[in-house]
């Protein structure tokens, strides 16, 4: 275990203290102590990847904590926001099923062999519109009503273009 290790296992820590203190702030009140968590677990994931580069410490560990930390905290987010807004649920099954694709292909490469970059700027980009969405959510639910297609329709579009460009570059590693 090395630092940026242990920050990835303490972001899937995280991911039980979220949803326990989601359910327990009641619903239309801005959820400071979810947000508080989200941004805390955003800027460890943050910080565990420049650890990793900065000092050489990418291990095949890190290769599956950090991205299982990522999506389970995106996932549990999701599941309970569609929980509460039933509007969200389809993003939840999108999102869901998106990760499960990209996770078969990951998969793959690795069974593979392959050397790849996983991390992408358009990958980055999505994770931030994510993430400023979740927060936006969380710190702002009387304004979600008034906004939620858009903050929905702003994560579909960017995971669906990230997803696009990340399925390119699988089926050219299959293809090489």
């Amino acid at each position: 275990m090395n630092i940026p290790n242990i920050l990835s296992g303490i972001r899937i820590l995280l991911v039980p203290v979220l949803v326990v203190s989601f359910f327990m702030t009641p619903e239309g009140v801005p959820m400071i102590v979810p947000a508080i968590i989200l941004i805390i677990s955003g800027v460890t994931d943050w910080l565990d990847g420049y650890i990793a580069r900065k000092i050489g410490a990418i291990t095949e560990l890190g290769k599956i904590l950090d991205p299982l930390a990522d999506k389970l905290t995106q996932i549990t987010i999701l599941g309970c926001f569609a929980v509460r807004y039933t509007e969200m649920l389809v993003l939840f099954i999108i999102y869901t099923a998106k990760e499960i694709v990209t996770l078969s292909g990951a998969l793959w490469v690795i069974k593979k062999k392959e050397t790849v970059t996983i991390a992408r700027w358009y990958g980055k980009l999505a994770t931030f519109i994510f993430y400023a969405a979740m927060l936006f959510t969380l710190i702002a639910p009387q304004y979600f009503e008034q906004a939620k297609f858009a903050v929905i329709g702003v994560i579909v579009f960017t995971a669906f273009f990230a997803f696009i460009r990340y399925t390119i570059e699988f089926l050219k590693i299959k293809r090489g």
